[in-house]
């Protein structure tokens, strides 16, 4: 039951944290013993883990209190040192010692359900070709990766980190100066539990098949996980900026893209997948190959919903026949969500190597033997729009545009910098925090008619511009430094078309499949969808007053997703007031890590509810109970 003196139920109180800056919910818990009840949970449900600035301390500290790190749903782990660190300079790499030290207190972390991994951008290994340095080399990568496996599996132990110790420690060259990795504050005997991670997110994966990860056994127990059914990545790549026209010559990526069906997206895992969000920091799918048919032709991703994809090219056929045959199982007869951002068709291609099947082989182009052919691709997007208007009935969401790739998103940055609850924040962590999410962040805002500042809050996802979808691509492997030659941006006014006639066709498919899909939407929503409950609305005018009267949290018309069942909000109201808070400064997590408004793939599930708050002008609250994401 809830505390005393608060007469609100457990579900209307966490539908008000859920509408909170961590700032507000700072100063919740300071209102009274029974609001730092309510308040604690969203208090420490997100935390991060970064090499740069106090958090490894506050990490160590939470982890070491038990009743603060059960609350944890959410970590975000950053390798970056430090925001002043140019990397790939050739300067001395200040190794990240002490956030080596504390990543295996993650195995504390019992109690969480989403972990965000997140490298840096630059990756690859010293090559004769180039005299840079690599930072963060795959070996590094590794370690990382393997520690945080062991620790989300319930495996770690002692010897297995000092084994992937001794790797790293070989690769760095140390001398007898260097300060090695020490764990003897921790409990060496705790091995943990394995998580029940619903979602893993990986910012600049390297596009390296490395057999140390995909070998191990506890990379294997996370990627069979059944609860793991949200998986956003963005793979990066290695470069040469010296010369960037011979990174087409580096076979690891070849090598990696043709590897995923049987590693990172391997049967056992995509058979349970409800949300992909799949990027790559070049172009790919035609070059580096990824054959989605080796995912299933009949039924691929039987039970995904939502589908993002970045920088992917079309250029077959049968690839518009496949994203119809996506998510036949998933109980609504197909993909509900598809994002398309910055996913040309390639028209023309110069291209040595080019097999029958119209894809080339990457050992011929690595040879640099042979000089280009010609090769034409008829594909166009009046075609494939033609046919997913007919075959993708159960699509709710489509959304073709660009996104915001490598800078920060302008409308987020603002809406967050320009708040009084942010007015202390640290500007620059903000920007970089907010830099090289669009794998994850690329359904928002939420489709509404509405364009305020506070639309942005999370996320500015995929524009809308016309030079920015139905694009077209050509490949030319004789001209640098990107054999990927883009015909369309923002300073010029015309759309390109590959022959005379296939813009207009193109607009009309678009808008045949829009009007199509709006009228799907508008027929599927019926009245019996909502279950109204009442409660009186003044103790949350209150509420509101008391906190802020700048509060931008005024339940707008939001789908919350629980974070929480019944049970667990009894556990929550059960927590003393003895719990000591920890380096209790919102300046550490200045961004909500992950917004705790639906979209993107949180739907209604039979162990969980989603509820709906809407204000009216009554002296009624009315909430609504739905089973559906399209709300009028």
């Amino acid at each position: 039951m809830p505390p005393s003196g608060v007469t609100l139920v457990p579900e209307i109180w966490h539908n008000i944290c859920a509408n909170l800056t961590p700032p507000s919910v700072a100063n919740l818990r300071l209102a009274s013993p029974a609001f730092n009840d309510i308040a604690l949970p969203w208090k420490y449900k997100s935390i991060r883990l970064e090499a740069f600035g106090p958090s490894v301390e506050r990490f160590i500290n939470i982890a070491k209190t038990s009743k603060l790190c059960n609350l944890v749903r959410e970590i975000t782990i950053d390798t970056r040192v430090d925001l002043d660190w140019e990397y790939l300079c050739n300067e001395s790499y200040p190794f990240p010692t002490s956030f080596m030290n504390a990543l295996p207190y993650l195995r504390y972390f019992n109690k969480v359900t989403a972990l965000h991994i997140r490298f840096e951008q630059h990756c690859g290994i010293e090559r004769q070709l180039s005299d840079l340095q690599i930072d963060e080399t795959y070996t590094f990568r590794y370690k990382v990766l393997d520690t945080i496996f062991h620790c989300a599996a319930g495996l770690w132990t002692l010897k297995k980190q000092l084994e992937m110790d001794k790797k790293l420690d070989q690769d760095r060259y140390m001398d007898k100066d260097d300060q090695k990795c020490d764990y003897s504050d921790q409990d060496l005997e705790f091995r943990g539990t394995c998580l029940a991670l619903r979602e893993l997110t990986i910012a600049n994966l390297a596009d390296y098949d490395d057999p140390n990860i995909t070998s191990s056994k506890a990379w294997k127990t996370i990627m069979a996980l059944p609860t793991l059914i949200h998986f956003k990545v963005f793979i990066t790549k290695e470069k040469d900026d010296a010369a960037p026209e011979l990174e087409v010559f580096l076979p690891e990526q070849y090598e990696f893209f043709e590897s995923l069906p049987s590693t990172w997206l391997s049967p056992n895992f995509a058979q349970n997948l409800r949300v992909l969000s799949l990027y790559f920091a070049d172009y790919w799918g035609w070059f580096p190959i990824l054959d989605f048919r080796n995912f299933g032709e009949v039924s691929p991703f039987p039970q995904l919903k939502v589908l993002a994809l970045g920088n992917y090219v079309f250029t077959h056929e049968w690839q518009v026949d496949w994203f119809s045959k996506v998510g036949k199982e998933n109980g609504t007869g197909g993909l509900e969500e598809l994002y398309l951002d910055d996913c040309p068709i390639l028209y023309h291609a110069n291209q040595r190597g080019v097999c029958e099947d119209g894809y080339p082989d990457y050992t011929v182009v690595i040879e640099n033997d042979n000089i280009g052919h010609e090769h034409d691709f008829h594909l166009r997007w009046h075609d494939v729009l033609a046919q997913w208007k007919d075959s993708m009935k159960g699509l709710k969401v489509f959304r073709m545009g660009g996104g915001s790739w490598w800078l920060r998103p302008d409308k987020t940055y603002t809406t967050i910098s320009e708040d009084p609850d942010y007015a202390n924040i640290d500007e620059r962590v903000l920007d970089y925090r907010l830099k090289h999410n669009i794998h994850r962040n690329f359904a928002f805002p939420a489709p509404s008619e509405e364009d305020t500042p506070e639309t942005w809050r999370h996320g500015q996802g995929l524009d809308d511009k016309r030079s920015t979808r139905m694009l077209y691509i050509e490949y030319d492997c004789g001209v640098g430094p990107s054999p990927w030659r883009e015909k369309n941006s923002d300073y010029k006014s015309d759309v390109f078309e590959p022959e005379e006639g296939t813009t207009k066709k193109d607009d009309v498919a678009w808008d045949a499949m829009i009007t199509a899909w709006k009228f799907e939407i508008a027929h599927s929503v019926t009245a019996d969808m909502y279950l109204p409950i009442k409660i009186p609305v003044s103790p949350f005018k209150k509420w509101l007053c008391t906190i802020s009267k700048d509060t931008h949290n005024n339940a707008q018309a939001t789908l919350i997703k629980m974070a929480h069942d019944e049970e667990r909000f009894e556990e929550i109201y059960d927590i003393s007031h003895e719990v000591e808070p920890v380096n209790d400064s919102d300046d550490e997590n200045p961004y909500p890590e992950s917004p705790i408004i639906s979209n993107g793939g949180d739907y209604l599930d039979a162990e969980s509810h989603t509820i709906t708050m809407r204000p009216r002008t009554s002296s009624l609250l009315q909430i609504y109970c739905t089973s559906s994401n399209c709300v009028s």
